[in-house]
């Protein structure tokens, strides 16, 4: 057996503890070490931590290292066609050694490729409206399940999901373990934790609204979008995720940007499935810049991302705070800057309370940017 300097990984079978190696891992992080003991024991647990800190590892490795390799045996589900593949990225290479098959399911695709992948697959990563759907197509029996995995389950709740999520806990009775994964747990995951996992033990790490190690820096402007667009230019430095609220202006900005620098790239939920996952793909291994809707603001798992820049500030403060959490991933610095009109910067300001932070407000004028002294009041 392959020795760690972390002790969580000595208990892992000797593929998993060779392919950490050759993935780079060295010791685990907080929220691994404070799951492993009790998902290698076989039960229920809600793991609570902010994105990017390692929780897809402390799901997978456990369950990776218990399957007997039988079809159908580990369902993983996910919000969102992207996390779905970020999560089998990861499982690939926990996999180099042990050669599980895997099938990835999630609409926008044909049925033929997946209903073949479900025949065999031990591991099944699947959006939750196209698992059922494979289901009513009697594509697939989730009594096989054994081991449930939901990420994303405060997601899976803003986006409408749970009403599925509840038909394929109830589906998959005979499951022998349950993991819930989640950056939060507001009160609806709860009821949901006490109704179909009432034993689980539940293991948190850090604040819920955890944003360490991110320089958050707002600047307070009229609107013009050309004034934007110059700041936008100056404020990008290194591999850089831009957010829009709106499709349309995705595509506006992406328009003007590439006139001005190489290696601009944009996706949203009006791009094709195949195209999105081009881009993606193209972005991790040589992009500089990707303009982004709320699509990638949960989840997206890039590693040297340095900077995220608001274009246009979201209409909640939990949205603002997933979106700057896609830098400084496994503790990694980053830094979030936002372009705030008088009207959004409350937004900011209830997200800088939630996370207690304290962001750095400019306020743009002729004369260039001018540091804003916060009154009190907002800050308490």
């Amino acid at each position: 057996m392959v020795k760690f300097d972390g002790k969580m990984f000595q208990s892992l079978r000797s593929e998993l503890a060779n392919a950490l190696l050759d993935a780079g891992f060295k010791e685990p992080t907080e929220i691994q070490s404070a799951s492993l003991p009790r998902l290698m024991r076989g039960g229920d647990a809600v793991l609570r931590a902010r994105t990017g800190s390692g929780k897809t590892a402390a799901y997978l490795l456990p369950i990776m290292n218990s399957v007997e390799g039988r079809t159908g045996e580990v369902l993983v589900l996910a919000p969102t066609r992207e996390l779905i593949r970020q999560i089998a990225d990861q499982f690939d290479a926990f996999n180099k050694y042990l050669g599980y098959g895997k099938v990835l399911v999630y609409g926008g695709v044909g049925y033929q490729g997946q209903e073949r992948g479900l025949r065999s697959a031990t591991f099944i990563f699947a959006t939750p409206g196209r698992m059922l759907d494979m289901v009513r197509r009697g594509s697939v029996d989730l009594g096989r399940v054994r081991f449930l995995v939901i990420d994303e389950v405060d997601r899976m709740l803003d986006m409408g999901f749970i009403d599925d999520v509840k038909t394929i806990l109830s589906l998959s009775a005979n499951r022998r373990q349950t993991v819930m994964a989640s950056a939060t747990v507001p009160p609806e995951v709860k009821s949901l934790i006490k109704s179909f996992m009432p034993g689980a033990a539940f293991i948190g790490v850090g604040d819920e609204y955890d944003v360490p190690q991110i320089e958050q820096v707002v600047y307070v402007v009229s609107g013009d979008w050309d004034e934007k667009m110059d700041l936008v230019v100056k404020e990008i430095n290194g591999k850089t995720i831009i957010f829009t609220n709106t499709r349309k202006r995705a595509d506006a900005l992406h328009r003007q940007l590439r006139r001005r620098l190489s290696g601009v790239f944009y996706t949203h939920g009006g791009v094709d499935q195949r195209v999105r996952e081009r881009v993606m793909d193209e972005f991790r291994e040589r992009g500089k810049v990707l303009i982004a809707t709320d699509l990638v603001s949960r989840g997206i798992d890039i590693l040297d991302v340095n900077t995220i820049i608001n274009f246009d500030v979201p209409q909640d403060p939990e949205t603002y705070i997933h979106r700057i959490g896609r830098t400084a991933r496994l503790n990694r610095g980053g830094r979030a800057v936002t372009l705030a009109t008088d009207d959004d910067v409350d937004i900011v300001i209830r997200a800088a309370q939630m996370t207690k932070t304290r962001p750095v407000i400019n306020r743009i004028s002729h004369g260039g940017p001018r540091v804003m002294r916060a009154k009190s009041r907002e800050w308490s």
